[in-house]
């Protein structure tokens, strides 16, 4: 339903879309459709693909993509759920991959649009509070995942928990090892040992804590 102001101060859901700039006009009709159904959208802004004066310089355009990626984690921290533009497929860059790791850090649901289908699940948000939005401040997300994992997640980590996105993805909450173990093999070229690859998969299926996964203590 569209979103209309009710007493009670409230705000309609905000959608984050990520994904790769090769996906820029899915990634504006997924945008379009998103706020058609009455939910407020956050998603790229630049595409650095495109040729621009603010960029040219190779130092500036360093400087410009940290900032981006940056911004976009607080889009992301701001969102009451994280749109993942990608084909068929399932091509995830690697800052969408650590996109993705920091929504589901923070607990954010995931979802996925395909290109040229349109999203996989639909959506249930509903309105929020206005304080309730407020509380979540993207500084005291960084601070969670820094406390969290002080050193920084493994490569392994990181790549296992991509294979289980793409693995979910592809065979959605059925999806098993030799799926997760598989993509991992033919996307990333590396072979997860089974125990990660059962803790890493029930992040996603099960909804075990993700943080405690990159703790190792799954």
């Amino acid at each position: 339903m569209p979103y209309s102001p009710e007493p009670g101060d409230i705000l309609p859901p905000t959608v984050t879309i990520c994904g790769s700039t090769r996906f820029w006009p899915h990634m504006a009709e997924a945008a379009l459709q998103e706020t058609a159904a009455g939910r407020m959208v956050l998603a790229p802004a630049i595409d650095m693909r495109q040729q621009h004066p603010l960029w040219a310089a190779p130092a500036d355009a360093e400087k410009l993509k940290a900032r981006l990626d940056a911004l976009h984690l607080a889009k992301i921290s701001t969102a009451d759920e994280v749109l993942v533009v990608t084909d068929d497929q399932l091509y995830l860059g690697e800052s969408t991959r650590r996109e993705i790791l920091f929504a589901e850090a923070l607990e954010i649901p995931v979802c996925y649009w395909l290109a040229g289908h349109g999203r996989i699940s639909e959506s249930h948000l509903q309105p929020t509070p206005v304080r309730e939005r407020a509380d979540r401040q993207w500084t005291a997300a960084f601070d969670r995942l820094t406390n969290a994992a002080p050193t920084g997640p493994t490569r392994e980590d990181l790549l296992a928990l991509a294979a289980a996105d793409l693995a979910v993805a592809e065979h959605g909450f059925s999806a098993s090892l030799v799926d997760l173990r598989r993509a991992a093999h033919t996307a990333f070229g590396i072979d997860v040992p089974y125990d990660r690859a059962h803790a890493a998969l029930t992040t996603r299926t099960e909804g075990t804590s993700t943080i405690t996964f990159l703790l190792g203590q799954a």
